[in-house]
C-alpha cells in the first residue's frame, strides 16, 4: 500500500446522502459526452434500486452486535452512479452507518476524478468498484471489500469463462442479490469487522 490517507481526502468524500444528491444532479444536466450519455440510463436504474433498499434493507443483529465490540472506523468507498454492483451494496452500507453511526462513518469517492485511491485498491489488477477501505480513527487501513461479494465474484468469472456476455451476465447477477437478500454481504462485513476488532 502506497497511498496515503489523509482528513483531507475523508473531509472532500461525499456523504451517502450527498452522492445520491450528486446522481440527481448529474441527471437534471444534459450529458457531458458520448459516455455519459451512454452510462445515463444505467445511472437512472440504479437510483430507483438505491431508493428501494434504502428503505428495505436491515442489519442483522450478529453484524450489529460485531460492530458494537469494534472500535469507530470510516468506510470509504470508491463506486461511480452507472455501478450495477453499488446499487445492490453501498445502500446496506448506508443503512448500517444509519444503525451505528457510533462506529461506521460512510464516505463516498467517484473512482474516476480518485484514480491514485482505486490504483491502491485494485481487484485483479483491475478497477473494480464499488470498493470499501476500512480506515482507522488515525487514517490506517485496517481492511477492504469489494468488488462485490466473494460467492458473486467466483460466479461471475465462471460466466465470463463461459462466454457469455454483460447481456446475459447482468440478469443473472441481478438474480443472485435479489435471492441472497445481503445475507453474504453483511456476514462478509462480520467477518472484516471481527478481524479489526
Amino acid at each position: 500500500m502506497s497511498f496515503t490517507y489523509t482528513h483531507q481526502l475523508i473531509d472532500s468524500a461525499y456523504t451517502y446522502t450527498a452522492y445520491r444528491q450528486k446522481l440527481d444532479e448529474m441527471l437534471s444536466l444534459p450529458p457531458a459526452d458520448a459516455i455519459a450519455e451512454k452510462v445515463r440510463p444505467h445511472i437512472i436504474n440504479n437510483i430507483k434500486l438505491m431508493e428501494e433498499y434504502d428503505h428495505s434493507y436491515q442489519v442483522f443483529d450478529s453484524l450489529k452486535a460485531a460492530l458494537e465490540k469494534a472500535p469507530a472506523t470510516t468506510w470509504l468507498v470508491l463506486t461511480e452512479g452507472w455501478c450495477g454492483d453499488a446499487a445492490f451494496n453501498v445502500p446496506m452500507l448506508h443503512v448500517i452507518e444509519k444503525a451505528i453511526p457510533e462506529k461506521v462513518k460512510l464516505r463516498v469517492l467517484f473512482r474516476d476524478s480518485n484514480l491514485d485511491v482505486m490504483d491502491d485498491n485494485l481487484t485483479d489488477g483491475g478497477r473494480s468498484i464499488p470498493k470499501m477501505v476500512v480506515l482507522s480513527e488515525d487514517l490506517q487501513v485496517l481492511g477492504h471489500w469489494g468488488p462485490r461479494p466473494a460467492e458473486l465474484q467466483t460466479l461471475l468469472k465462471a460466466w465470463k469463462g463461459e462466454g457469455l456476455t454483460l447481456h446475459d451476465i447482468i440478469p443473472r447477477v441481478h438474480a443472485w442479490y435479489n435471492a441472497n437478500k445481503t445475507y453474504t454481504l453483511q456476514t462478509e462485513l462480520k467477518t472484516l469487522i471481527e478481524l479489526y476488532s
